[in-house]
């Protein structure tokens, strides 16, 4: 923390940045014309910039009712890679109405559930490529892929990074045991971005899901309880922190400017490897001033109202239930 607490004040800093050695190249295991093609049925779908790689696990979960396509309306992580024989856990947030899981090929389909914490499982046996969706949500691009084995597939103009791959940049060494981080997920463009809290990582629901993820000045960053654990959001350089909660559908929005960095953990869980970073900007060149930044908070109806409210330069706790107003 020496490193980063020396640099904490600076803002707009003009000093030489740190490359950023994140490898995006084809798989060498199959040949470009063998790819399968995902661009099209992703192509209605929100946040759809890679495909997880989750190989190695023997159970991957995936979030049903995740923020995204206009509501809580997703499939998070949308699109995950897993080996044969790996137990599939769909869990449902409770969030978006009635949600059910549906694999276009027939080879799996849960029941419909709009309760939180309802599990869907599902354990391929064989290498392949299945796209699944919820049934009623389809059609606003509530959908999945399902990649089992090395097939190699294409996303569109997204082509997958080498697995195994680690960035040389790890802020000061901030996030060197963070096990989920392999990128900075390049999330400029978008007005407010979604960071997952509870994900499974670090070996347990215990990551920020992205790790690690570039914003324009001005974007509102939410993260957003996924795990059913106690979490917070804390950056004590900055002094911007969450309560520490329990509870699927809690949030907290923390709006950022300027240049630089933020680098955060949950206070109860940082010592696993459950922290995050956000770049804001082009960098990263320096850690972020606690000028660059401001907090906010509100209640999320069912209609979907602007969630951020009240911002402000001013560092309040703003950690909110995903509810409706009175």
């Amino acid at each position: 923390m020496t490193d980063c607490t020396s640099t904490r004040r600076q803002f707009l800093a003009t000093t030489a940045g740190i490359a950023v050695g994140v490898s995006v190249v084809a798989r060498p295991t199959a040949a470009q014309s063998n790819r399968v093609d995902l661009s099209k049925w992703f192509g209605n779908t929100d946040g759809v910039s890679e495909v997880v790689d989750k190989r190695g696990e023997s159970r991957v979960e995936i979030a049903v009712g995740g923020s995204g396509n206009g509501g809580a309306f997703s499939f998070t992580p949308p699109a995950v890679r897993v080996d044969t024989g790996t137990t599939v856990v769909w869990k449902w947030t409770g969030n978006g109405g009635t949600h059910n899981v549906v694999a276009k090929d027939g080879s799996f389909e849960s029941e419909y559930h709009d309760t939180a914490g309802t599990t869907f499982e599902y354990t391929p046996d064989s290498a392949g490529v299945t796209r699944y969706s919820c049934a009623p949500h389809e059609a606003m691009g509530m959908k999945g892929a399902l990649v089992v084995g090395d097939i190699a597939v294409s996303l569109g103009a997204v082509v997958e990074a080498t697995p195994g791959s680690r960035p040389e940049e790890t802020f000061n060494g901030w996030l060197d045991e963070t096990d989920n981080y392999d990128r900075i997920v390049d999330a400029r463009g978008k007005e407010q971005v979604t960071i997952e809290v509870g994900a499974q990582g670090n070996g347990g629901q215990f990551a920020f899901e992205p790790a690690a993820v570039r914003v324009d000045p001005g974007t509102t960053v939410v993260w957003e309880w996924v795990g059913d654990k106690r979490y917070d959001v804390v950056d004590t350089d900055l002094e911007f922190h969450s309560e520490t909660v329990a509870g699927v559908g809690n949030r907290f929005g923390v709006e950022f400017d300027g240049q630089g960095w933020s680098s955060y953990e949950c206070s109860e869980h940082g010592h696993l490897g459950m922290r995050g970073t956000v770049v804001v900007g082009d960098g990263p060149d320096t850690v972020i001033s606690e000028t660059g930044l401001a907090v906010g908070g509100g209640l999320v109806s069912l209609l979907f109202a602007p969630m951020i409210y009240a911002l402000g330069l001013h560092v309040r706790d703003t950690t909110q239930s995903n509810i409706g107003p009175e």
